[in-house]
This record gives C-alpha cells, structure tokens and sequence, in this order.
C-alpha cells in the first residue's frame, strides 16, 4: 500500500496498521543495538516482550500514530518526486517516523516515572517491573537511538557493547538487519536546500548525489527533533510549575502553551519531518506545522475529558489519574473560570486543597454542572477545526490530505 492507494480512504485503524507494518521493523533494529539488558527492557515497554526478554503472544501491540502521520506527510511532496514510485517517499520518510516514534517513548518512560504511573496501555509500567533506574535508562537510550536512526539510516547498526549479541538482534531474537529564537522547520528545510545546491543534485535524484540530498534531509529532520526534544523537556518542567499552583488560578492560555510544548511539539515535528524527507516545499512544511501544533491541543483537551469520565476504557490508565497527579486539566480549569454558581460550588469544595479532594465521581459531577466539560469539548473540536484548516492550506495530493485527516479526527476523539 502507497499514499497513491487511498483513494477510497481507509479507516484510521487500517493507516496505523500500515505505519505499524513499516515502522516496527525499524523500531527493532533500533532496539536490537542497545546493550542486552535495555534491550530487554525496551522490548518490554513495547509489547514485543514479556519481563523475562520471552516473546509475547496475543498481546495487542501500541499503535504508532506519530510515524502514521509522518509516513502519509511525507506524501506530501510526491508530485515534486521527479517521476519516483509513491513508494519511495514512504521509504524516505521510515527514518523520520521511526525517530518520532523512538522519541514519543524516551518521553512516555520519563513521564511515567515521574508520576509514578503504574500502568502503560494497559500493562504494568518499566519503572514498575524494572526499578527507575532501569526505566531511566531504557528512555535515555531511545532518545540516542533516535538520533541514529536520522544519522545512520541506510548503514549497517552496530550493536552497543561486547555482548550485545549478534548485529541488529531484536528483543525477541536475531533480526536482520528551547526558545522562540531556534530556526524554524522552514529553516531547517532551507538548510537542506543548500546542502542540496552544494552537491549539484537535484532532488531526489537516484545518484550518490541523491544520497547526499536525503542525507542533507535526515539532518534538517534531525535538528527539527533535537528542537522537539528540548520542548518536551521544557513543557514537562512548565507543567510541574503549575501543580505547585491552585487550579484556580491557571488561565486557558497557561494550559494551551503547555500543551503546545507538551503534545504539539511531537506532532508538528512528526508532520513537518515526515513532509521534509518526502520532498515537500517550504510552505508545505511550515503550514504542517502550524496543523500540528492545533492539533496538539486539540489531543490534549480530548485526553483530559477522557481522564476525568472515561479512565481505564479508553486510556489504560485509572479515572483521574491526570488529575490526582495534580497536572493542570482543561475541564476543571474551564468549570472554574465560569463564573457560575456551580463553578463558585465547585471552588469551595476545593477549599481543602490537594490533601482533600472531593471524592472522584462528585468532582466530576461539579465540574460537569460548572460547565467545564462542554467548555473543553468545545474548545478540542475548534482546535482541530483549525488543524483541518491548516491540513487544506496546505493543499497536498488528495490521498495524503484525506490520509491525514482521517488520522487527525482519530487521533483526538478516537473514531
């Protein structure tokens, strides 16, 4: 299956079984060259694995939906492929996605740490199996991993270590083998651009200097996740900042910066890199982002409804736990701003602070009457109004665009 192939779009499930297909190989060479024992326990945060390193049966794997995006961006740049198969953007993009992907995880095993969440899509967390250190580490050696996927894509991986066994080792066997003034993708793809003029070669083209040009690519992608990693980093910090605060007096706009920095930044960096390595222009890549970064709130104040009144069903994680963790929750941060009697109930019950909480199901229900529920809901379906905008600016084939839409309605309300 190409992007070319989406003419009768498939469902959203069916575009993550498809980026699953092509990713998780990359995903085990990537995890196959860590030293033997991270490599067990990063075989075991994917699913791949049980605690004991043995391979794992009937155990549904976690979807990939930020290499799904960057797979069907990268469709965005086909018409400009100088006659190349579809397929070969898809191909030219797998570095990228894996990177993503390998990225989203070094963040998920840090954040589960930090919060002390003893579950991940439904199964125990690392920290919990391993220790902390051990998922310390585990996430450590994805973010490296992810830099060698952009660096080294196309050479052959060398395994970490004297006994990290045979060359591209899988978990389960032998497999074969921060700051508004930092460039902006568009930057980044003018970059490449350049190092493109420097070699002569036109893009895409199927010579050595071909090889430099995707080389030149892989490094503007490169940077563009080194920047996503820094606000990642920067988000989880500005986040901890506002448990230390009461929720009353958090803004929308407070909660929307840190999303941004938190799950919009992944998001951009997955369309916009995906759309780089698959020969998209300069305004394509910037108007990629500008999606992302809508939809990324957009997700965010969809997870924050399902934290509070769907739990462990949808999330694999209990009901509230975002909010017992204290982090910053758009539904109660909208209730309380309402000006409403039963925003004014809400904030006394309050009173006692995070040491005594309402029960759950009664501050869900006074968030509900306060009206907090609605205000998220509404501004997660306008958010992602504006990401579809930015996904028609950005005029992409037909396939990709209806690709990428099918995967932004998903990825927020899981339809």
């Amino acid at each position: 299956m190409t992007t070319h192939d989406l003419s009768d779009v498939p469902a959203a499930p069916s575009l993550l079984a498809y980026a699953h297909e092509r990713t998780e190989p990359v995903l085990r060479e990537a995890v196959g060259a860590l030293q033997p024992e991270l490599r067990r326990v990063c075989g075991y945060h994917f699913g791949w694995t049980r605690p004991d390193g043995s391979p794992t049966y009937g155990v549904t794997p976690g979807p990939y939906p930020h290499a799904a995006l960057a797979l069907h961006a990268a469709g965005a740049g086909e018409p400009e492929r100088d006659g190349r198969a579809p397929e070969d953007s898809t191909a030219a993009a797998l570095p990228g996605a894996a990177a993503v992907e390998l990225v989203h995880n070094w963040a998920a095993l840090h954040d589960d740490v930090m919060d002390g969440e003893a579950l991940r899509r439904g199964r125990s967390a690392v920290w919990a199996v391993y220790g902390t250190g051990w998922a310390v580490l585990a996430g450590d050696a994805l973010l490296g991993a992810a830099t060698r996927c952009l660096l080294l894509s196309g050479e052959p991986v060398e395994a970490e270590g004297p006994e990290a066994g045979p060359e591209g080792a899988g978990p389960d066997g032998p497999r074969a083998g921060p700051d508004g003034t930092e460039p902006t993708a568009a930057q980044d793809l003018s970059a490449a651009a350049q190092g493109l003029a420097a070699t002569g070669a036109p893009h895409g083209a199927a010579t050595g200097e071909g090889e430099e040009a995707a080389r030149a690519e892989r490094a503007a992608v490169l940077r563009m996740l080194t920047r996503t990693t820094s606000r990642l980093i920067s988000g989880r910090s500005a986040e901890l900042a506002l448990r230390r605060r009461a929720p009353e007096g958090i803004s929308v706009e407070e909660y929307a910066a840190v999303a941004a920095a938190r799950t919009s930044s992944l998001l951009e960096c997955a369309l916009a890199g995906g759309a780089l390595l698959g020969g998209a222009d300069e305004r394509v890549v910037e108007t990629l982002t500008r999606a992302g970064h809508h939809l990324g709130i957009a997700v965010q104040a969809a997870r924050d409804i399902e934290d509070l009144w769907s739990g462990t069903g949808l999330s694999g994680r209990p009901v509230m736990s975002g909010l017992r963790e204290g982090g910053p929750s758009l539904p109660l941060i909208a209730a309380l701003r309402a000006g409403n009697p039963a925003a004014r109930t809400l904030a006394q019950s309050l009173g006692g602070g995070p040491a005594c909480p309402p029960p759950p199901d009664e501050l869900a229900d006074l968030i509900e009457n306060a009206g907090g529920r609605a205000a998220a809901h509404e501004i997660s379906a306008w958010q992602l109004s504006e990401a579809y905008a930015q996904l028609d600016k950005a005029a992409l084939p037909p396939a990709s665009h209806a690709a990428l839409r099918a995967l932004f309605r998903h990825t927020v309300t899981r339809a």
